[in-house]
Formats: C-alpha cells, structure tokens, sequence
C-alpha cells in the first residue's frame, strides 16, 4: 500500500518534529512506518538539524514521509508547522527520538471509528533509555476497556504522555493549537485545554515508547525551568475555569526563571527517579529479579546519589526477607 498516492484517502497524520535526531530518527520513523494497513502520512518538522537527521530521514524513500522546514521558535511553533500540513482526519505525534509500539496506529484507529462521539483516545506508555531498554511503566494497565477522563483533565490531573494520543482534526479546529509562549509542558498545556472542551477516553494499553536522554527537546531545559511550565499550565487552567480566559490569553504570563542547573544531571536524576520507582513496582508483583535490576540501575545512573544506594540497599533486603 502507497498511503501518501490519494491525499484525500490518508486517515491519520503522525507530527514527528525533529531536531538532531540522527541517532534515532530512523527507528521512530520505521516504528510507525511498520503500519501497513492505515492509509498515513507522516510529516517531520525540521526545526534546524545540523547533524545528519535530514539526510537520513530522505534516504528511507517511503512516499508517506513528507519533510517540512520548521520555523525555529520551540517545539510549540514546531508542532504548529505540522499541524499546518495534516491532510488526516486523526492527528498523532511521535517525537523524533521515541518509537510507537506495534499495532498502535490500527488499535486506536479502530477505537476512535468505534466511538464517533470521542475526540481523543490516550493510552499508558514506558519509558526506555538510549539502547531501547524498559525503565518504567506510567500510566494504568488492566481496569476498565475505556475510562472518561476529561474531569480529571479538569482537576489539572494528566495520567500519560500527549504521544499516546490520537486526536481527530476537528479538536484543533476547536481549541487552537500549542502555545508558543510554552518552551516545555506544551503538552500538559494542551491536555488540560483539550479536556475543557473534549470528550477524551483512556485505554489502559502502552501507546508509546519514550526515550530518556540528555539531549532531548524536554531535557535540553533545566528542571527549574520545566517545573516553572509544568505549574504554570496548571495555573492557566485554574485561571480559565475561575474567569474564562488566563494570564497568557490576557498577555499577562509571567516569565521564566533562569536555568538552575545542567541538563545532563536533570535527566540523570529523571532516570533515577522512574528506576527506582519501578524497582518497588517490580518486586511487589513478585518480579524480583527485575527488581534488583532496576535498583541497581538507578544507582548506576547517578553513582553519586547516595539515596540510590540506600533503595538498593533496601531493595535486596527486601528480596532476601520478604514479608
């Protein structure tokens, strides 16, 4: 199948914005690529690769890969180019570095054609490092087929990833779409929107594979910085609830502090974070081989983090005594 020949047959455009990606931009593209029954095409934003991302991105030579100039202002203008360029009527995204699972473009399809009345349908997702490895589960697993979740959206409350979603076109139409004034947790900013004037649903299946690395857009910030958007989304929506619109609408949003630390160390304490995490997730569901593991692995992500060493102390005391 050719899905890019009939433009008017594409059911699903798939953003993937990329910025000096060359180490894992193939494998992305090839992960949704893989899908050969759901007429696609996906659209790569480049937003100013210097290394060798373009050149590989042309050399795949699928006909459903359209590569367009990014306008360089952040990854919200970024995805705002894409969107710009969506001949679909569902709308995912995939990020350069991160991999769709199996049979994800088909499932969701087949749901959103399943209930015409929901806007969206999200998912879990796991995180993964440099070399594909699992570092964490997010998201819930197993419970109901389908769960509502626009209240929760509306309490400020986002259980998973914006690239787990499939979104039909007409949401964009509604709400707009990202933020520029967002340099980070554009995402959240648009979950929370979304859920103002949406109906959303959640399948409890991984939708996405999200790599963990230094030199992603959400790790090239500090985590001062990234918390400062992480709590302003939230407070945006509190704002538009209470008022109807927010400070950014009323061109009153407050600035940005200033980068408090070195992006590497953010995300190696980011890692360590979900390993450990995952580690006590493991052995309470009897994985404890897997859960030593992990533990172990947090502690070799940031050797000089002495609470690493002190969980994985614990973890081992807790496989050889268990209650």
């Amino acid at each position: 199948m050719s899905a890019a020949a009939d433009p008017s047959a594409i059911a699903v455009s798939i953003i993937v914005p990329m910025l000096n990606a060359q180490d894992y931009v193939e494998a992305a593209l090839h992960s949704i690529l893989r899908e050969t029954v759901v007429a696609l095409e996906t659209i790569v934003v480049d937003d100013g690769s210097t290394d060798r991302s373009r050149e590989i991105v042309e050399s795949i030579g699928d006909p459903r890969i359209r590569v367009v100039e990014g306008p360089r202002r952040g990854i919200s203008a970024s995805l705002n180019t894409g969107l710009s360029h969506v001949r679909g009527e569902i709308v995912m995204r995939c990020d350069a570095d991160d991999l769709y699972p199996e049979g994800r473009i088909r499932r969701q399809v087949a749901w959103l054609e399943a209930h015409p009345d929901q806007d969206a349908v999200c998912g879990a997702f796991s995180t993964i490092d440099t070399e594909g490895r699992l570092v964490a589960e997010v998201g819930k697993r197993g419970g109901p087929v389908f769960e509502r979740i626009e209240a929760e959206l509306c309490k400020g409350v986002t259980r998973t990833h914006l690239c787990t979603f499939a979104i039909r076109r007409r949401v964009f139409d509604r709400i707009g779409g990202f933020r520029e004034y967002f340099e980070t947790a554009e995402d959240l900013d648009f979950q929370l929107r979304m859920g103002e004037a949406c109906r959303v649903g959640y399948v409890p299946v991984d939708e996405y594979f999200y790599r963990l690395h230094g030199a992603s857009i959400t790790h090239s910030r500090s985590s001062g910085r990234r918390q400062f958007f992480d709590r302003v989304a939230v407070q945006f929506q509190q704002q538009r609830l209470l008022a109807g619109d927010d400070a950014l609408t009323l061109g009153q949003a407050p600035a940005a502090p200033a980068a408090s630390e070195s992006p590497s160390g953010s995300v190696n304490m980011h890692m360590h974070g979900l390993l450990v995490g995952q580690s006590w997730r493991d052995l309470g569901e009897g994985r404890v081989r897997s859960g030593v593991s992990r533990a172990w692995r947090a502690v070799t992500s940031h050797p000089l983090y002495l609470r690493g060493w002190i969980n994985f102390a614990k973890i081992l005391y807790r496989a050889a005594f268990p209650k």
